[in-house]
């Protein structure tokens, strides 16, 4: 028989794209739990709620005088321009601050759509993933005091990675919308605010209620799925359910309803996605916003974002060194890591061009030619090698290696071994690679990206590559 509807239901505190259909799938895997896709259930309360406070002439009381944050980590500037609609709402009042009598009422309300799901499901306890529920956590307490949340999280550039991935042709959906018009042309920034406003609020609700809550974070999940299964279990109060990860996606989850695109035809869990982020250019985020971005990151123990996001070797794990589920292995590459088809490309054309190497290139592309220039290619998933190429154009020799590469070089240029095929293959233009940003200028110098400098040099690096359409590129960064 299923069990009282307010018996401890779980809600999921998520921002989109940071991984909660799949959280949803383990949850809805196990025998005891439901969990539906996005049912919006933790709004509607919110908006019964003020309905039933004008029935009842029951004003909420007003908010405290000082932040319920004060002397937590969030007190500074972290916060500072969030929504934080999680805390304290926008009229002044307590977002759990509604009577007894609104709360029971409330409760009589939601009940039974919650019984009727469990029913027809025939599980025990009720679990919730809507986007945006950390802004009404206060008000879930009060309705279900004995209510748990699973607090997830994802490093910023991810999020950010991920959500144009599934919105390419304007951010729609997963309560984008409110982000696009400030600036409307700049859909990385829009994004980053959309994670520090989401990621503020579900951190605020962690502080004000942390025996209530459990942090997980997407790069664990997918590092080791059964242990951070049975982790949210444990917290949740059910019987442990070894193996879950391989069978959570061959179960029959109701498909009716918001939730991740991608999910349906993925298979397993795997930690493909991690580092998706590497490609987009932080350079478009405004310094005070990337400071506040940072500064959270760092509370939640993820690696910053600084000026050269994205040059170099994606790195292996986006979570600081040290803190739970890394260790020193995940830093190494094999010295038997297979090459990709992209990165053998560069190194045939490398070779071909130190060939060329002399006094009519020197002409050609003046200082440019004594310089030394690091090429990265990246590869998809985490578990393969990035391939690196140091070329010392002055003493015509080249070094190459796999993994991460540290070098005093001129400049580098980064992008994936996919468009670097693609660019050597006539298939796609240089320019537009960096238009896109799919190829990456970086220097040690004050030219940077899209300067007349980083042109010249782009342009005798594919003439040394021999890329046909060298002709004015400029880098984008």
């Amino acid at each position: 028989m299923p069990g009282d509807a307010g018996d401890d239901p779980v809600f999921i505190l998520c921002a989109g794209r940071s991984g909660s259909t799949l959280v949803r799938f383990l949850l809805d895997a196990h025998q005891d739990l439901a969990c539906p896709p996005e049912t919006k259930l933790p709004w509607l309360a919110r908006q019964l709620a003020a309905a039933w406070a004008v029935i009842e002439d029951t004003p909420p009381s007003a908010a405290p005088s000082a932040p319920v944050l004060a002397g937590t980590v969030l007190a500074g500037t972290v916060l500072a321009g969030t929504v934080l609609a999680g805390t304290v709402l926008a009229d002044g009042a307590d977002d759990g601050a509604v009577s007894e009598l609104v709360a029971a009422g409330l409760r009589r309300s939601l009940d039974p759509m919650i019984e009727s799901y469990l029913a027809r499901r025939g599980k025990k306890r009720y679990c919730d993933k809507s986007l945006g529920t950390a802004q009404h956590a206060s008000l879930l307490l009060r309705i279900w005091p004995g209510a748990r949340f699973i607090c997830l999280y994802r490093h910023p550039m991810d999020v950010i990675g991920s959500g144009i991935e599934a919105s390419p042709w304007g951010l729609t959906g997963y309560g984008f919308e409110p982000y696009v018009a400030s600036p409307p042309d700049n859909n990385v920034a829009a994004l980053a605010r959309y994670w520090l406003d989401y990621t503020a609020a579900i951190v605020a609700a962690e502080e004000r209620f942390t025996d209530r809550c459990l942090p997980v974070r997407y790069e664990d999940l997918v590092t080791e799925p059964d242990h951070e299964a049975a982790r949210m279990f444990d917290f949740i109060g059910v019987r442990p359910a070894p193996g879950i990860a391989n069978r959570c996606f061959g179960l029959g989850h109701q498909r009716f309803g918001p939730g991740d695109y991608k999910i349906w035809n993925t298979a397993r869990i795997s930690t493909d996605s991690v580092g998706r982020g590497w490609s987009i250019p932080a350079r478009l985020i405004p310094a005070p916003l990337l400071d506040r971005v940072n500064e959270l990151a760092d509370v939640l123990g993820y690696v910053q974002v600084g000026e050269r996001w994205g040059t170099g070797a994606r790195p292996t794990d986006l979570r600081m060194p040290g803190e739970a589920g890394t260790t020193t292995a995940d830093l190494r590459v094999a010295e038997d890591a297979p090459r990709s088809a992209g990165a053998s490309a560069i190194d045939a054309r490398v070779l071909a061009g130190l060939v060329r190497l002399g006094e009519e290139f020197t002409r050609s592309h003046g200082s440019h030619a004594t310089e030394s220039v690091l090429l990265f290619a990246t590869q998809q998933a985490p578990a393969d090698a990035d391939a690196w190429w140091l070329l010392d154009l002055a003493a015509g020799t080249l070094i190459q290696g796999l993994g991460d590469r540290k070098a005093d070089v001129s400049w580098s240029v980064t992008g994936s071994a996919q468009t670097w095929q693609r660019v050597l293959a006539g298939e796609a233009n240089l320019g537009v690679a960096f238009r896109r940003g799919d190829l990456r200028y970086a220097d040690n110098g004050d030219a940077g990206a899209g300067s007349p400098t980083a042109d010249s040099r782009v342009a005798m690096l594919a003439d040394l590559l021999g890329i046909a359409q060298a002709a004015s590129v400029t880098p984008g960064g």
